[in-house]
C-alpha cells in the first residue's frame, strides 16, 4: 500500500550463520522482502511450508527494513549487501526473492540495475507494484490480491486471489502453492504448516521497534504456561540476552505447550508475548514493541486494565457474512466498523480508553481509523496487581465453519505491563493449513 512515512533509521537481519552449499541441496536460497509496516512476521508461514517441502532453513532469509523512510533508495543499496551476504553463507550463486507490497517498489528498482538482476534467479511480485515488462528481465510470478485485483506485469505469470486480503495474499497456503510451483517447477507435496515431533521444535528470531525494524537489547525470558489459564508453570525455562540487532535463539520450546516470551528492558515496562503452540521450528519469530513517542504512547495505561494487542497476519474481516470474530472472555469486539475489509486489519489495540471502568462497542478510537493495518477498541478488561485473573482471548477465523481458538493469557495492570497476543495466520481447510485446536 502507498502511505506516507518518516524518516527513521533501517535495519536488515539474516537467520543463519554459515551453512552447506546451496548446491549440495539442489536448490536455491530464497529471500522475501517485506512491505509497509512489515517484517520478517510475514514470512514466518511461508518459511515453515517451504521447510516441510525440503528446504533447509539455512536457506530461507528475510531482509527487513525501516519503511518509516519515505524514499526505497537505501532499502535498495542495503539489499546489495544483505544478498551477497546470502549466497557468501550459502553458496547459492543466485537467489529467488519473493516480495510484498512495498517490497515490490523496492525490488523493482533493485533489479532496474542489470548487474542486481544477474544474481536473481527468479522473482515473485506480490500484491504490489505493476510493471509494463519483467522487471530486470528476471522470470517473474505476479499474484495479485484484494488490495491490487486489476495488478499486471508484463511478460510476467499473472496469478489473481483477490478473495484473499492484502497480507493474507503473501502468507497463505494458496500463495505458496503457486510460488513453490514457480520456483521448483513443480507442485509442493503439501501447502500445510506440517508439526514436527514435539520434543525437536526450536524457535529464534528477534526483539525489534515496530516499525522501525530496530533491534532492542533486551533479556529475554521463556516460560512455560498452563494453557488454560495463562500461569506460569515454574522457573523460566530459557533466560538470553538478545544481540545489538535484537536476535536470538535457537531455543527448545515443546510443540504441544503454551509459552510466554517476556521481554524485560532497563528502564521501560516488562512485554509479555503469547502464542499457539509452536508446533514447528520457527527462526522468524519477532517480538515487536513502540518506541518513546510511537503507536504505543496512544494506549491509556492504569492500574485497573489489561491493554491487549492482538496480532494475526491475516486480515481480520468484520463486515462480511463469513466474517472474523475476535473475544475476549466471550465478548466480541469486532464490530462491522471496527474491522472492514477495506481497512486490511491485521493488529487490533484493546484498551480502556480514558481509564473509565467502561467500554464503548463498536467505535474505532482515535488516531486507529487514519492508520494503515492497524484498530483500536475501548474494552475494560479488569487487571488484578498479580496478574493472577485470566483473560480469554477467542478467535473465530472466517472460512473455517466456526472453529475457535483460544489464548488465555494473566490479567497484567497496564500501568506497569505491555501485552501482546499472536494468533497463527494459517488455519484448517483450503484457507491455510494445518491448525491447532483450542486448549
Amino acid at each position: 500500500m502507498r502511505i506516507a512515512v518518516t524518516t527513521l533509521v533501517l535495519a536488515l537481519v539474516s537467520t543463519v550463520a554459515a551453512a552447506p552449499a546451496a548446491s549440495a541441496h539442489g536448490l536455491t536460497a530464497v529471500v522475501f522482502v517485506h512491505g509497509q509496516q512489515g517484517s520478517a512476521q510475514q514470512w514466518q508461514s511461508n518459511a515453515k511450508r517451504f521447510s516441510g517441502n525440503g528446504y533447509p532453513d539455512h536457506l530461507l532469509h528475510a531482509y527487513e527494513y525501516d519503511t518509516t523512510v519515505p524514499t526505497n533508495d537505501r532499502a535498495v543499496a542495503d539489499l546489495d549487501a544483505f544478498l551477497a551476504g546470502v549466497r557468501a553463507r550459502t553458496g547459492s550463486s543466485t537467489v529467488d526473492v519473493i516480495a510484498h507490497s512495498r517490497g515490490t517498489a523496492v525490488m523493482q528498482a533493485f533489479l532496474s540495475t542489470p548487474a542486481r538482476a544477474a544474481v536473481v534467479r527468479k522473482y515473485v511480485n506480490v500484491d504490489g507494484r505493476s510493471s509494463t515488462a519483467l522487471p530486470g528481465g528476471v522470470p517473474t510470478l505476479a499474484l495479485w490480491g484484494s488490495a491490487q485485483p486489476n495488478g499486471s506485469i508484463g511478460g510476467a505469470t499473472n496469478v489473481y486471489l483477490t478473495t484473499l486480503g492484502h497480507t493474507e495474499t503473501t502468507t497463505s497456503a494458496e500463495g505458496f502453492a503457486h510460488i513453490h510451483r514457480f520456483l521448483r517447477g513443480r507442485p509442493a507435496v503439501t501447502t500445510h504448516v506440517v508439526p514436527e515431533p514435539p520434543g525437536r521444535v526450536e524457535i529464534a528470531g528477534r526483539a525489534l521497534y515496530f516499525p522501525q525494524n530496530a533491534g532492542i537489547v533486551a533479556e529475554l525470558r521463556v516460560w512455560e504456561l498452563d494453557g488454560r489459564t495463562g500461569a506460569r508453570l515454574g522457573d523460566a525455562r530459557h533466560s538470553v540476552r538478545t544481540g545489538s540487532d535484537g536476535s536470538f535463539g535457537l531455543l527448545r520450546v515443546n510443540g504441544r505447550k503454551h509459552y510466554e516470551l517476556e521481554l524485560v528492558r532497563e528502564g521501560q515496562q516488562p512485554h509479555h508475548f503469547y502464542f499457539e503452540p509452536f508446533e514447528r521450528s520457527d527462526r522468524f519469530v519477532r517480538l515487536q514493541v513502540s518506541r518513546p513517542g510511537g503507536i504505543g504512547d496512544v494506549v491509556d495505561r492504569c492500574a485497573t486494565h489489561t491493554a491487549l494487542t492482538v496480532v494475526r497476519n491475516r486480515e481480520w474481516w468484520s463486515d462480511q457474512p463469513d466474517r472474523d470474530r475476535l473475544e475476549f472472555n466471550g465478548v466480541d469486539v469486532l464490530a462491522p466498523p471496527v474491522a472492514p475489509k477495506v481497512r486490511q486489519v491485521i493488529a487490533a489495540f484493546a484498551f480502556d480508553d480514558h481509564c473509565d471502568r467502561a467500554a464503548t462497542p463498536g467505535v474505532v478510537l482515535p488516531p486507529f481509523a487514519t492508520l494503515p493495518f492497524l484498530t483500536g477498541v475501548d474494552a475494560y478488561l479488569p487487571a488484578q496487581a498479580d496478574a493472577g485473573g485470566t483473560i480469554h482471548v477467542t478467535q473465530t477465523a472466517r472460512g473455517t465453519g466456526g472453529r475457535t481458538r483460544t489464548i488465555a493469557v494473566p490479567n497484567w495492570p497496564s500501568d506497569g505491563h505491555g501485552v501482546t497476543v499472536h494468533f497463527n495466520d494459517y488455519l484448517a481447510g483450503g484457507t491455510g493449513g494445518h491448525a491447532t485446536a483450542s486448549p
